[in-house]
């Protein structure tokens, strides 16, 4: 054995807080007795702790928000120092493929010293896309080689090789230490190709077997608590058929519920997007599948305490279902404003425009009205992605503005005149054509069907 081993903390590790302060536990392993410093980006000290010899546990308590500290431990006859340590806030990011960030290798978001990342090879380091290498976990959940040498050599071609990887943690993390000043440490949990089903809590008796089991043991190792959760999931479920579509809502509350509950943290902050688009040529059960997944995830906001939807129909892609970089960085920023609000209680914002209702207002005319606007509604005119039908067909919409006296309102003109009866939806569909949005750039989400009322 090594006259002094340092078990943790890991280099580059984050430290979730408390307040302003976090506690770090010191695990070691000497043949003597140790001393423990820690010290600032200076050089500075800021707290020493003193133990016996052999396999050793402390803790350095209240040690300041922000880093990055150098843990300096010697002994009689060995020193080992530990850097880059920081003490902030940890976010899981779980999901699927969109999660573990598909956009190519392009116009990345550069990284920065005080955003780290718990990689699948469970060591510490700044985060840099791509954040997810599945084949380089320690939990079997993530791969399929059981040869160990075989995972190992597409590991490796893999990192020499991923064409994409672009994703939306690093752009997340910035914004909200720009905003706050505290470090943020991601600890990437996601899995592509991945359904609700597989993400069942139920399966965590399964350990790093179950999806569920793996990113316990994940946030476990991280410390056990962390400031709050991503999650882009959904395609899976969306394209699996209509009846495993509709079974998304109360499968998705399941878990959020499940996890605040296993983290011991009931009001711990979940932010998740609304499915981006995708193109395909599918039967229509495909778009119908990808509606109710949509529809789920609006709804959910309200039925929950601390969750956000944030709404990503405006999404461009890399290929038939992946956001492409552009679009990963403009949602870990709008995620970044969600964990604002649910976080810090932020009010001067909201997430965007969310549907309140439908009514007639004249021969031709409905209007359909919005909450949350952040200003008013754009485009003036020309607004697309409004979708009305009666009892037999669709309705044509002939034009659709914003209500020259309510700017957080849409004006539709029909071809005919309207009846009790109609329903309106908007973004309906896997490609919709949508292009509704507020002064602070969050568009409308997909909704509907809902009531026009008289």
């Amino acid at each position: 054995m090594a006259e002094l081993v340092v078990h943790s903390p890991l280099p580059d590790q984050v430290i979730q807080r408390t307040g302003n302060s976090g506690n770090i536990c010191v695990r070691v392993q000497s043949e003597s007795s140790v001393t423990a410093r820690l010290l600032d980006r200076k050089g500075q000290e800021v707290a020493e702790a003193h133990n016996h010899s052999g396999t050793c546990e402390f803790t350095i308590e209240d040690v300041p928000v922000g880093g990055p500290y150098t843990l300096d431990v010697s002994s009689a006859k060995a020193r080992v120092r530990v850097r880059g340590i920081l003490v902030g806030d940890l976010w899981a990011l779980a999901g699927q493929s969109n999660m573990d960030g598909c956009g190519k290798m392009r116009e990345l978001e550069p990284p920065c010293e005080h955003v780290h990342a718990l990689f699948y090879n469970e060591t510490w380091g700044i985060a840099r896309d791509p954040l997810c290498h599945l084949r380089e976990s320690i939990h079997p959940v993530h791969y399929q080689e059981e040869d160990s040498v075989e995972r190992e050599r597409l590991a490796r071609e893999f990192r020499e090789f991923l064409p994409y990887g672009a994703g939306l943690g690093v752009r997340f993390g910035k914004d909200l230490f720009k905003a706050t000043g505290v470090p943020v440490g991601l600890v990437v949990c996601s899995h592509g190709g991945t359904s609700m089903a597989q993400w069942d809590p139920k399966l965590k008796s399964e350990g790093g077997r179950s999806l569920y089991g793996a990113m316990m043991l994940r946030l476990q190792s991280a410390g056990g608590k962390i400031a709050g959760c991503l999650w882009y999931q959904g395609e899976s479920d969306a394209l699996a058929g209509v009846e495993i579509a509709n079974g998304y809502r109360e499968n998705f509350k399941e878990l959020i519920v499940t996890l605040r509950k296993d983290m011991h943290q009931p009001d711990l902050p979940f932010i998740y997007a609304q499915l981006a688009n995708f193109f395909t040529f599918e039967e229509p059960a495909t778009f119908d599948g990808w509606n109710a997944v949509r529809r789920a995830q609006l709804e959910i906001e309200g039925e929950l305490r601390n969750v956000a939807m944030v709404a990503n129909i405006d999404a461009t892609l890399s290929d038939a279902i992946h956001a492409d970089a552009l679009s990963q960085r403009r949602l870990g920023a709008r995620m970044a404003l969600a964990a604002r609000r649910l976080l810090l209680g932020e009010n001067n914002f909201t997430l965007g425009p969310r549907p309140l209702g439908a009514q007639i207002v004249g021969p031709r005319s409905i209007r359909v009205d919005f909450a949350q606007v952040n200003g008013k509604l754009h485009p003036a005119k020309g607004m697309q992605g409004f979708i009305i039908r009666n009892e037999e067909r669709p309705v044509v919409v002939t034009s659709a503005c914003r209500h020259p006296d309510k700017p957080s309102s849409v004006l539709l003109t029909t071809a005919e005149a309207p009846e009790a009866g109609w329903v309106l939806g908007y973004g309906l569909g896997t490609n919709p054509n949508v292009n509704v949005r507020d002064s602070r750039g969050f568009p409308a989400p997909m909704f509907g069907l809902i009531d026009v009322s008289t």
